[in-house]
């Protein structure tokens, strides 16, 4: 049987190991890995795998104004 104070002390140390910013980042970049996920840096768009809700927004836009422009206007009488 462990110490209470071995207990006290190992319940510490797993609470600062999942609390960490670097083992996070760690599993984090393993799961991604095992699971086939593209990276999370920045020059894969921080591991988007889609357009983002700008780009839908953009073309949303663009579509808009399209039919907009070639509309004909109805003759003048």
């Amino acid at each position: 049987m462990k110490a209470p104070w071995m207990l006290l002390f190992e319940a510490w140390a797993v609470q600062k190991l999942l609390r960490s910013p670097a083992f996070n980042s760690m599993v984090q970049k393993a799961y991604r890995k095992i699971n086939g996920l593209p990276p999370m840096g920045p020059d894969n768009g921080h591991g988007r795998t889609g357009p983002s809700a700008f780009d839908h927004f953009r073309t949303e836009v663009k579509n808009q104004f399209r039919e907009l422009t070639w509309q004909k206007k109805p003759p003048r009488n």
